[in-house]
């Protein structure tokens, strides 16, 4: 009896789609402290979705992680790391409401390291 009501339920959550299904993409080394975090929503007809970095004075991004929630398809997920940004892309046809965070390390930038000494 528990063998057929774990198989209905199987079937049940296949059939519906109702299994939730996150998609993790990294960039970068993951190390540093967290300098940057964002949650969001991605609406049925929105194909392209930017989320710029902010990023602390002194800072660089050693490491980007992006997660995205979307039980279909998962979008192609890029950072542009010349501006600090975060781009989300879904196919023109793709279903693409979904949710998504970002979280941010970073490490203390160089150059302003060098210029305090």
């Amino acid at each position: 009896m528990k063998s057929l009501s774990s198989l209905v339920l199987y079937i049940l959550l296949s059939t519906f789609n109702i299994t939730a299904s996150v998609d993790v993409f990294q960039f970068g080394d993951n190390q540093g402290a967290v300098i940057f975090s964002q949650s969001g929503k991605i609406g049925p007809r929105e194909k392209h979705v930017e989320v710029p970095v902010v990023l602390p004075l002194c800072m660089d991004v050693s490491y980007v992680r992006v997660d995205v929630d979307n039980p279909r398809a998962p979008p192609k997920v890029d950072f542009d790391s010349d501006a600090s940004t975060v781009i989300i892309t879904y196919r023109r046809r793709q279903r693409s409401r979904s949710s998504y965070t970002v979280i941010a390390k970073g490490v203390p930038s160089i150059s302003c390291v060098e210029s305090y000494e």
